[in-house]
């Protein structure tokens, strides 16, 4: 790419970054649960909606698993095995998400309950996963692989032993 568009292609990012932050928060105001809903229906049937006890449950599991910063972020320092990656298709490349397991969906809005579903389900549906909440976690029931989605878009895999 020509040195003078780059420039550009990054401003359009933020830009576009920006507009879709505003939309989300003018989705939720109107009507709080309908990308929740999107996203259960994109995932399909055989998605399992947690109870609120279950979520709650799920939710200091992984706290407890997986150690966080005091802004709601996890350590990154402190897990032995961390790749950053740009697409999430990339999640492939790393043997241990290479499979098609149930894994747990967990947003910062706590008042959502966690979805249950095949890993390939949630990777092929991935824009309507992240979309739900500012920050995302996508992490398997044994608590020992974890995708951290921050709203920023960066995006962190985490393996732990």
């Amino acid at each position: 790419m020509p040195k003078q568009f780059k420039g550009r292609e990054t401003m359009d990012k933020n830009a576009r970054r920006i507009r879709i932050e505003q939309l989300k928060k003018k989705i939720k105001t109107e009507n709080p649960n309908a990308l929740y809903q999107e996203c259960v229906d994109a995932l399909g049937g055989s998605t399992r909606i947690c109870s609120q006890d279950q979520s709650i449950r799920i939710v200091a599991s992984l706290v407890l698993s997986f150690p966080f910063t005091k802004w709601g972020r996890i350590d990154w320092e402190s897990i032995n095995r961390r790749f950053v990656i740009k697409k999430i298709e990339e999640v492939y490349q790393i043997e241990e998400f290479n499979n098609d397991e149930e894994y747990l969906i967990i947003w910062d809005e706590m008042n959502l309950p966690v979805i249950e579903s095949l890993f390939s389900r949630i990777i092929r549906n991935y824009e309507d996963v992240t979309a739900v909440g500012f920050n995302t976690w996508i992490v398997n029931r044994e608590m020992n692989r974890i995708i951290e989605v921050h709203h920023e878009g960066e995006i962190n895999v985490g393996i732990i032993n």
